[in-house]
């Protein structure tokens, strides 16, 4: 009796996934010793249970546990087999027979061999099962077409909504809805999605005393490839059953007496090459009596054989139609595949390998086609097995290979070695998958199929049959098992005859590649899609190959030649006129990466000088390395990479007009810019090898240091002739500053949002200075400026004379990092030319400092103090060092500093005398009426060399501006003019005309937009635009704050 809990015990928690046998274990502590349970396996939690605790208790124990787990249909099955619901097991005499049986089928099916297995070479099957997905009712025609249509996580979604994780111990289990036990169970499914695995589960748990100990006594594995080539040949059903006996005589009179406790496991029912519908009327009812195998097998369907037997049958869902009629009230099981952690376990087992596992299934999930087709169980093997078979040294990432690829080994594997086949079913088959895609239809009636010379049973490994209630009726429709699979053999429709054709579609009613990539062309939601990339997958050499061997399709030169036209054209709207259309420059690197062919990408990106792409998982960082790695005339890359893609990326691809925008859920697919080092392998290629790359732009995620040491190592160790890099929202170690700014051709490094890690080294003279560092533009923004960061970043100016541009807006620092910045601008080998401090909360001992280096300073041109709140005193001591000769500067930013009336007529005194301020901003700061009438003053003054003056947002009234506009008319040096945004209305308006209507200024820009003007006062403006020969702006003011004080920008106010 221990022995049957035991078994019973074990027979549940191999049904538990790992996530969940690992909380069973967790909740056992206190009644089994903890150290014993860890490192325990199911078999081993069993043994331990019983041995601790007793059969009684260990089994209430284990109830109480999945209770609580929330394992609702487990417990409710354990509690009704401890109630005594399930019949004790009765032991046939021959029990000695049984185990020898047992441990012969335990034998031959505990070890598997894959295809690609050398001799000798095997996995334990146990190593390798994962729990099945399964349904036990119909679904209706908008159910299936749903799951259709979705992709990626959506897809997974409707899967696991749908099916459950049924044990396969409850397979005979009482059906719900009727209440009677069922004796025929029909395991379906779609080709590769693991019915031929469940079957053997089944076996082998039975014969490792697992499963329906209880209920069987014997259970038999007939598979229908094997009944094949015994084809009409006679024998006894016992002799047939008996194949796999391990002795010379089998006990068949023993076995036979109780048919009630036998099970009979058929798999592969849609193989059979004879027929068992023909042979009603000459069944056979004895077991003993010799029949051709055709009507044996007959027999055992109908019932009329062994009638209390049990039958688990396998087959796939076209083959229904053929065998149904001759099943006596079966239990029909859907398998649906692996759920999404179903998935994962199925990559743990197959690899064993926790790092692998993550970076492959990482990257799995970012590819929602290949994602979405990993439901079936086939498909996950592909992949595994690709990974596996990387070379020794390559990067797992680089081995995966394309989502077109994938396809064709899929489609491989179920294709029969039957050139026959090619020629009277493919032709048929893309037929009616390029009829479907342009009809906008993915359910097929049979007299679909016979239009284009099908027969459901020749190409049932790739359709599925579906049955519908219709009316009083049923109705039978077919599908392709999803629709990329339909879109597949559409594309492939367009390789068939393709000499004869000339790209033309060999079929008159369907269109051609030409209107094929027009209806593509700027819609990346457009339903033909998914078509175009496996067509550019279709170049892949490989793919090429086994495309012609096997299925005798070739790509012909014209098709190519559109192929290239067509993207070369898309590559270039995005390029030239900068329009990210739904069809961006990322789904063009998609379809060439798709090609893996190096030629037609340098041929397709020929003309490309600049990329800005923005990927949003790993696998579009991989195809868009591929491609900037194959674009040799590439001299700027912005990269704008997201941590977490929102729910943004919505009609990604209209698939249907059932469906309308499909909205792709991409929340768990999104990427990390730490991700494995083979997704960024190309990138960091061409940062290494491609000296035409010029400028470099990174920025998005919060990257990780990791990421930023293989740049650095790459650009330190390259040939690389990079000139200009951005960074934003990096990790960044003093080290990898240090090597940065020590790149010999860098001219200009601009680091934003960057989180600095001490890691202890200090820079040295080695490192900068005039020696190796170029650097002419450096930008440190928006950080906080930590005293050892300050120390280092001082050092850098002091000691790089080639140093010109220095912008650390936004930064926060202590007063101290404010003083070292002040005395390396005293340094005679700071050469600076430009500064911004904008947005750094200076204090006023910080401006102290400052102002005081300032005097003493005679190179800088350009000062940016914007957004500081400056107060009275600041503004004296800027005046002050602004009046010291040995002080140049010509561009003065104080926008938005609070200016006070007072600080105004301190600053207004200045200008009256400086004879080198060109441009002002004073924007954003309320200078009132009396404030003006200085400026006025100012401005009048002959010393005054003012060019550009920029007072937007600064509340002027209409009788500022007519205090404003007799100097501005008056002057001899003013050329752009800054008046936007202030509460001038209609008068200010009429003011304006008049006065630039009467006088001859020597204005060349004015930019004066205003909120809430009337319709006479725009008509009056634009009157004035179309006479007066300079120009009026209506920039908005935060552009044009940008482009005043951009050290890039052509103009010194307006880029």
């Amino acid at each position: 009796m221990a022995e049957t809990v035991r078994c019973r015990l074990l027979g549940h928690l191999e049904q538990l996934t790992l996530e969940e046998l690992k909380k069973f274990k967790l909740s056992l502590v206190g009644s089994v010793p903890r150290g014993r349970l860890e490192g325990a396996d199911r078999t081993e939690v069993a043994e331990l249970l019983v041995s601790s605790l007793g059969e009684q208790e260990a089994w209430q124990l284990a109830l109480s546990v999945w209770e609580k787990m929330g394992l609702r249909e487990l417990w409710d099955r354990a509690r009704r087999e401890y109630l005594g619901f399930v019949p004790a097991p009765v032991l046939p005499a021959s029990s000695d027979e049984r185990r020898k049986y047992q441990e012969r089928m335990r034998k031959k099916f505990q070890l598997m061999r894959d295809k690609n297995h050398r001799p000798g070479e095997h996995e334990l099957f146990q190593h390798r099962f994962t729990q099945l997905l399964m349904l036990q009712e119909y679904r209706d025609k908008q159910q299936k077409q749903h799951e259709l249509l979705v992709q990626g996580w959506k897809h997974a979604e409707v899967l696991e909504d749908t099916g459950q994780l049924t044990e396969v111990s409850a397979l005979f289990d009482p059906v719900q809805k009727t209440g009677t036990r069922p004796h025929t169970v029909v395991l379906q499914g779609a080709a590769g999605i693991g019915k031929t695995t469940l079957a053997i589960k089944v076996m082998l748990d039975w014969a490792e005393g697992k499963l329906y100990q209880e209920r069987f006594d014997f259970v038999f594995y007939l598979t229908c490839r094997e009944l094949n080539t015994l084809g009409d040949r006679e024998m006894s059903f016992a002799d047939l059953v008996a194949s796999d006996w391990p002795g010379p005589h089998a006990p068949m009179r023993e076995i036979m007496s109780q048919p009630e406790r036998l099970l009979f496991i058929i798999d592969g029912l849609d193989e059979l090459k004879f027929p068992c519908n023909e042979h009603r009327y000459d069944l056979c009812k004895d077991w003993k009596q010799q029949r051709p195998v055709p009507i044996l097998l007959s027999s055992l369907l109908r019932k009329t054989l062994l009638p209390e037997a049990s039958l688990l049958l396998t087959t796939r869902l076209t083959a229904l139609g053929k065998f149904s009629p001759l099943l006596e009230n079966p239990h029909h099981v859907e398998i649906l595949g692996f759920s999404v952690e179903q998935r994962r376990e199925y990559f743990c087992k197959f690899f064993r390998n926790e790092d692998l596992v993550e970076k492959a299934f990482s990257l799995l999930q970012c590819n929602p086609i290949v994602f979405t087709m990993c439901y079936v169980p086939l498909m996950n093997w592909i992949v595994c097995t690709c990974l596996k078979q990387q070379e020794r040294g390559q990067d797992p990432i680089q081995a995966l290979k394309t989502t077109t690829a994938l396809y064709m080994c899929y489609i491989d594997s179920l294709t029969p070695n039957d050139h026959n086949f090619i020629l009277q079913h493919l032709r048929g088959l893309c037929g009616l998958a390029a009829e479907g895609i342009w009809e906008r239809k993915l359910l097929f009636e049979e007299e679909d199929l016979r239009r284009h010379d099908l027969e459901a049973a020749d190409v049932s490994a790739f359709l599925d049959m579906n049955i519908f209630q219709k009316d009083s009726d049923c109705e039978k429709c077919y599908s392709f098992i999803h629709l990329s699979f339909q879109e597949f053999f559409a594309a492939m429709f367009y390789l068939m005859n393709t000499d004869k054709a000339g790209g033309k579609s060999p079929d008159s009613s369907i269109p051609d590649v030409k209107k094929l990539l027009e209806e593509c062309k700027g819609h990346a939601s457009s339903f033909v899609a998914l078509v175009v990339q496996f067509l550019f997958g279709f170049l892949n050499a490989e793919t090429a190959r086994k495309l012609e061997s096997k299925f005798r399709c070739r790509m012909s030169l014209e098709i190519k030649s559109k192929l290239l036209q067509w993207v070369q054209g898309v590559a270039k709207i995005n390029y030239e006129e900068f329009i990210f259309s739904d069809t961006s420059l990322e789904d063009c690197c998609c379809l060439l990466y798709e090609t893996q062919d190096a030629d037609f990408v340098t041929q397709a990106l020929f003309n490309i000088q600049e990329m800005e792409l923005s990927p949003y998982n790993d696998y579009l960082i991989l195809s868009a390395g591929f491609c900037i790695k194959h674009c040799p005339g590439i001299q700027r890359i912005s990269l704008i990479i997201w941590g977490n893609w929102p729910d943004m990326v919505q009609g990604k691809r209209q698939r249907h007009p059932t469906e309308g925008k499909e909205s792709y859920d991409n929340r768990r697919s999104s990427c990390t810019s730490d991700a494995p080092y083979g997704v960024w392998q190309d990138f960091f290629f061409v940062v290494k090898n491609n000296q035409n790359l010029k400028e470099l732009q990174l920025l998005g995620a919060q990257f990780v240091c990791g990421f930023m040491d293989n740049l650095c190592v790459e650009l330190r160790n390259s040939n690389s002739k990079l000139e200009k890099l951005s960074l934003e929202n990096f990790n960044l170690t003093f080290s990898c500053y240090q090597g940065l700014i020590s790149i010999p051709s860098l001219k200009s490094l601009h680091l934003c949002d960057i989180s600095f890690e001490d890691d202890g080294k200090n820079l040295s003279c080695e490192n900068v200075g005039e020696k190796n560092c170029q650097l002419e533009t450096l930008s440190l923004t928006f950080y906080h400026l930590t005293s050892t960061c300050s120390q280092n970043f001082c050092f850098v100016i002091s000691s790089t004379k080639s140093l010109k541009n220095l912008d650390v807006r936004g930064i926060s620092s202590e007063e101290g990092g404010i003083k070292l910045l002040c005395k390396a601008l005293e340094n005679p080998n700071c050469k600076l030319e430009t500064l911004s401090l904008a947005c750094c909360h200076l204090t006023s001992t910080c401006s102290q400092y400052l102002f005081c280096c300032l005097s003493s300073n005679k190179s800088l041109k350009k000062l940016d103090l914007s957004q500081n709140s400056l107060d009275e005193e600041g503004i004296k001591l800027l005046c002050k060092a602004l009046e010291n000769p040995n002080c140049m500067l010509e561009t003065l930013n104080l926008a938005s500093c609070r200016l006070t009336s007072t600080c105004s007529q301190n600053l207004f005194c200045y200008l009256s005398s400086n004879k080198s301020l060109k441009n002002l901003d004073l924007s954003g700061n309320s200078l009132e009426e009396e404030g003006i009438k200085l400026l006025c003053k100012a401005l009048g003054n002959p010393n005054c060399k003012l060019e550009t003056l920029r007072l937007s947002k600064c509340a002027l009234t209409a009788a500022c501006l007519q205090d404003l506009l007799p100097v501005i008319c008056s002057s001899q040096n003013l050329k752009t003019l800054d008046l936007s945004f202030n509460s001038f209305g209609g008068e200010g308006v009429k003011l304006l005309c008049n006065a630039l209507e009467k006088q001859d200024c020597k204005l060349q820009k004015l930019n004066f937009s205003q909120k809430g003007l009337r319709e006479d006062s725009e008509k009056a403006l634009d009157d004035l635009k179309s006479r007066r020969s300079f120009l009026f702006l209506s920039k908005k003011y935060e552009d044009a704050t940008l482009a005043f004080f951009d050290e890039d920008a052509e103009d010194t106010l307006y880029s």
